[in-house]
């Protein structure tokens, strides 16, 4: 794929900024971080992710890869669940295991367009 074919900062902010309708005047940087700044959480990420497959034409993939890729340790997750808390389930079995609690970690708007981008590159376009 040519460097033409990766999605720029600005069409990735411009996607975001459609999809939660926020106002032009809010600026989206590199560091601007999805949950605490842009309110996008739980059914929302996941909502996000489908929409930016289509949009971009990519796929995420499943699993360790996914962990791998958003460079998220074990026990750490993107997007707040809202809602069903398997969380609260999850940390009881954790606690009798001795496993590290889970943690949401917040992508930053840079970090989704670093993971587009390098996906854009990976995947042959078919």
């Amino acid at each position: 794929t040519s460097s033409m074919d990766n999605p720029t900062f600005d069409q990735v902010s411009r996607f975001l900024r459609d999809f939660t309708g926020c106002s032009k005047k809010k600026q989206i940087f590199p560091e601007t971080m999805l949950e605490e700044d842009l309110h996008i959480t739980g059914d929302d990420g996941v909502e996000l992710l489908d929409k930016a497959e289509k949009q971009f034409s990519v796929s995420f993939p499943f699993g360790s890869e996914f962990r791998e890729l958003f460079e998220l340790s074990e026990n750490e997750y993107l997007f707040t669940s809202e809602g069903f808390d398997p969380i609260g389930i999850g940390l009881l079995i954790g606690w009798i295991r001795k496993k590290p609690k889970p943690i949401v970690k917040d992508l930053s708007v840079g970090k989704f367009h670093q993971v587009l981008t390098k996906l854009k590159q990976t995947q042959s376009v078919v």
